[in-house]
Order: structure tokens, then sequence, then C-alpha cells
């Protein structure tokens, strides 16, 4: 007898093979059959008029200091995720000298806007290699899979010290140390290796990520270890991804293309729309093509909808560092939004700015930025109009966009958000975006959860990979996406890109990660700002309606957007698992 037979579902497999209506059945955690008259089951599901899917891998997060606190991972919980990689863009916590740990927390705030005063808390250590780092978290229990990678910053400041962590070039010795660590993490079961060559990734003390400017010779030295143990990739973000140098792109896929060739190691990467250029990654895209043609292995991730940094009251917003807006700071929302709707007070702080005059003031990047910021309303759309943008409707009003901004942030009490698309929507519309998702050398990536908590929340992704792309365009949609492809995009290529062969689709012998969804009512909810992290420290949140149940390991986690409190989850370690 089965534990749980899901029936009359139209099941979308992961395979990107058409929908049908079928029955699934799991055991042991492990999918067993799927077809029709499937026979009795401990729990039987009636799924009828629901989608029936593997649940979502999502490759690109930032939940590394998370992991160690939290076994729930939310807002990834809430939007039909089972698996999660993290040790992205070369930040993370192990390798670790016992001396480290705070240099490390400066490293990832800096980087990745995670408040240090939540990782000095939250954060119990006790590693210091990476297979310990890996025996540690594997003992935590967690709702959901995670995997991680081994990460440039951390590996550089541990084997070369000082000398690493302020980007001094590495020597053959300093190479060779590095190569042998990357070896022991990948046979330890890390799913890679991170590095960012960006120089806006800096820490605290404004240092670039040990591993910025590092030589090929050095990249090639850990591309080769990797491939040596005949598993794992390269995750890389590239310099100019920032837009600092945008006509140096090309040369830096280009670099990628060769060490992928010369050593045979899988490189990932983020491919971006640059607002200061729309066109940009056509040609880093047809370097990757013949790459690939040439035998390289270059996959760019791509994003699922226009980067957007989130300004409110109660968040990030470009009157924080107004002189007249520092008695607001520690108050509560009442209080603060209470003092703004005072007209003298409003007054006072519109006539008032930024101390900070050289150009990288938050107010004076917005100034100059209200044509790509629009209010986040009702209905939720993360696609606006470009008439809708801060900078048109102050025309139309006759008003500063200063005014409009700060009279739009004190709608909803103080709650409503302001969206700044800083990327991936350069001519306010969905074609790159489009044309990136549907290329057959991408991967869907980017979305940061767990990082830059209190002004993105793109854990959210999956589901907008469902509600816009599928539903909100119809089938007579140019932009439409066909369901099936979504479905694999977010599930198996996923889980064959960091080499998870155990997931992703809903066959026999499969990892038993499944969602139940309702499709047409299926939606994404308002982000909003909660005190939860260690230390109280707020993130923002986002949840969605319409997931009916998500399984991991053949239970059940979450069902009608509630949290059942079972705890599958498991590390996951490369070579677990080849190919079936």
């Amino acid at each position: 007898m089965n534990d749980v037979l899901i029936k009359g579902g139209t099941v979308v497999d992961g395979t990107g093979k058409p929908a049908l209506t079928a029955d699934v059945a799991f055991t042991n955690g492990q999918i067993t059959e799927v077809g029709t008259k499937l026979g009795s089951a401990r729990r039987t599901i009636d799924a009828d008029g629901l989608l029936v899917c593997p649940a979502w891998v999502d490759v690109h997060t930032h939940y590394d200091g998370q992991v160690t606190w939290d076994p729930q991972l939310a807002p990834s919980l809430w939007h039909g995720v089972g698996t999660v990689v993290m040790g992205n863009c070369g930040v993370g916590f192990a390798p670790v000298a016992p001396d480290q740990h705070e240099w490390l927390i400066a490293l990832m705030e800096g980087v990745e806007d995670i408040p240090s005063a939540s990782l000095i808390k939250g954060i119990p250590w006790g590693w210091e290699s990476f297979p310990e780092y890996l025996n540690v978290i594997s003992a935590m229990p967690r709702t959901l899979d995670v995997g991680t990678q081994l990460t440039h910053g951390a590996l550089r400041a541990y084997v070369m010290g000082e000398r690493g962590a302020k980007n001094k070039p590495a020597n053959a010795d300093d190479m060779a140390k590095m190569a042998a660590l990357t070896r022991e993490a990948i046979m330890a079961g890390a799913l890679g290796f991170s590095t960012s060559r960006t120089p806006i990734h800096v820490a605290n003390d404004g240092e670039p990520v040990p591993g910025t400017y590092a030589s090929e010779a050095e990249l090639s030295a850990i591309a080769s270890a990797i491939k040596q143990v005949g598993r794992g990739l390269l995750e890389w973000v590239p310099a100019g991804v920032g837009g600092e140098d945008l006509p140096g792109l090309p040369a830096e896929v280009e670099l990628m293309s060769r060490i992928s060739k010369s050593t045979g190691c899988p490189i990932t990467f983020l491919l971006i729309q640059h607002n200061s250029d729309a066109n940009q990654w056509r040609e880093e895209l047809r370097i990757c093509e013949e790459a690939t043609r040439g035998g390289a292995k270059i996959i760019p991730q791509v994003f699922a909808r226009p980067v957007c940094t989130l300004f409110s009251v109660q968040g990030d917003n470009p009157f924080q560092y107004f002189p007249a807006f520092a008695p607001l700071k520690n108050m509560a929302l009442a209080d603060r939004v209470a003092m703004l709707r005072k007209p003298e007070f409003r007054a006072r702080l519109l006539a008032d700015n930024d101390p900070n005059t050289t150009g990288m003031s938050l107010i004076y990047k917005m100034d100059i930025m209200w044509e790509r910021t629009y209010p986040m309303g009702y209905p939720l759309s993360y696609t606006p109009n470009k008439d809708n943008s801060i900078a048109a409707i102050a025309r139309r009003e006759g008003r500063t966009p200063r005014e409009v901004a700060y009279d739009l942030m004190l709608e909803q009490d103080g709650r409503a958000f302001l969206m700044y698309a800083a990327a991936g929507y350069a001519d306010a519309t969905e074609n790159a975006i489009h044309s990136m998702i549907r290329h057959p050398l991408t991967a869907l990536g980017g979305s940061d959860a767990g990082a830059h908590v209190r002004v993105i929340c793109d854990a959210s992704v999956p589901t907008y990979m469902l509600t816009h792309w599928v539903r909100g365009h119809g089938a007579d949609d140019p932009f439409h996406l066909p369901l099936e492809f979504v479905v694999k995009k977010l599930s198996r290529d996923g889980a064959r890109l960091f080499g998870m062969y155990d997931r992703g689709t809903l066959e026999p012998g499969m990892k038993a990660d499944v969602n139940l969804i309702d499709f047409n009512g299926l939606q994404l909810n308002h982000p909003e700002m909660i005190n939860d992290l260690p230390a109280g420290m707020p993130r923002l949140m986002q949840t969605a309606a319409g997931y009916v149940a998500t399984f991991v390991s053949g239970e059940a986690v979450q069902e009608n957007g509630r949290e059942t409190g079972a705890r599958p989850g498991k590390v996951v370690r490369g070579g677990e698992r080849r190919p079936l």
C-alpha cells in the first residue's frame, strides 16, 4: 500500500511532456506510480481540478545564515519550493578560521544586505572546514531540502588570510591549497563553487569580495579541481554585471568560455538586461551560443521578472538619510506615519536633503531614476505602464517627483511600496525577459531568496512564472509561455543544472517532492514587512494563495498556506544519485 495517492489531477510532470489527467502515488519518500487506477493508499487526495507538479527548485538563494536558525525557510516555503541552493555570489560561511566569524558576517551583510545583528545572534557556528559545515547543518531539522556551494570569498580568506581578504594576487602555493580544498568540498557534497567578480559586491569595509580580481590561472585551478571530482559547477557573478563596465562584459563571458572549454567545468552566470544598454545581453548570449558550439558549457541564469527594489515608509526609502528624518527612525510605524502626515513636517522633510553630496546618496540616485520607479498598486503588477511612473505622475499633476513619492508611500497606512525597476525593464517592455527565459541555454535564477531583506522579496518568482507568464498571458498572447515549459524550467532544469538527478520530475523512482496547485486561484499576495529575524530585525515577506499542498520527500510541509510542522528536509550532497 502506498503512503499517499493523489487522484485525478492534471499532472504536469516536469519533463516537458503534455499535461495529462492521472494519479500519482508515493511511499517512503519516493514516487512509485504515475497512471490511472493505482489502488489504495493510507491517504488519498482528490486532485480533480488541481495541477500536480514537482516541487520547485530555486538555484539562486542566500539562506546561508538563515539555514542555521530557521527550519522553515520562508518565503520559499510559501511558493511551492522543495529545494534551495545557497552559497551563491562568492559569499558563505565555510571554511572559516576561528577569528574570521565577524569578518565573514560583515562580508555577507555588505554584499547581500542581511543584517549583521541577525547573523551574529542567529549563527551557532561550530565548524571550521567545509565538510564540518555540511555536517553541522545536516544535523539541524528543516522543512525544505538545502544544497550549498563552496564560496570564493570564504575559501580565499581562509587559505591566504589577510592577503586573500584584501584581494592580493594568489601565488602557486595558494592556488594549490585552494584547489585541494575545493576538491575536498565537492567530494563532501558541495554542489559547486561560486565566485563574484563585480566590484559593486563589497564588504562593510568597502573591500570587494575576495576573488573579485582573481587571475585566470586561479579560476582555472578551481575549475579543474571541480572537474577532477567529476561533478559540480562554477557559479560566476561577472565583472560588469552591476553596470559598472558594460563594454567589458563580452570579454568576461569569453573568459568563462575559455575556462569551461579548457577544464571541462560547467559555468553558470547571471545574465541581465541593463537600463543603460537595453541590448547588451544579446551579445553575451551570442558568445554563449558560440562557446557551446565550441565545446564549452556556459549556462546563463536569467530573471523571471524585472529586478525591482522596493521602497517604503516601513523599510528603506529615499528620505531616510535626511537630517529631518532622524527623529522617525526608531518610531513604531503608526507613529512614523502620523508624523509624516503632519503638513509642517512634510514641508520640512521635502525641503531637506541628504548631506551626502557625492552623487552616491539614495535620494540622488532616485532623482535620476523616477522614470523607472512606480507605485506598487492593486492589482499587483511587476510590469507597470511607463505612464504610471513617479516622474509621469508628477508631470501630470504639476508636482515634484519627491512630493509624489512621499504621498504614495503613506498610502495603506504606510504599508505601500514604491517599486524601482533596477534591471530587466529598460524599455518598459517584457521583450528581453521573455526572450531570455525562452532561450534553450538559459536557466531560471536570481531570486536572491534570503538576501536584501528590506528591499527585495523575489523568492516568489516561481509563483509569478505561473500567474504571469502562463495564465496572465493567455494562449493567444505572443508573450505566453506554455505550462509544461514553465514547470520544467522551475523543476527539472534547475535540479539537473546542479547535478540533483533524484528530483524535478514526477516519475517512478524520483523523490516525492510534489505541488498541488489551484491554478485558477493561484495569486501573489502583496509584500509586507515583518520583524522576525534574530535580534528583531525586519525583512520583507510575500506569501501566495493557491498552493493546496507541498510535499517534500513524501511529507506534506504546507497545506493551504499553513505549515504542517513536518521536517523532512535534508542537506543535499552532490553525488548521492546519478542519472536514472
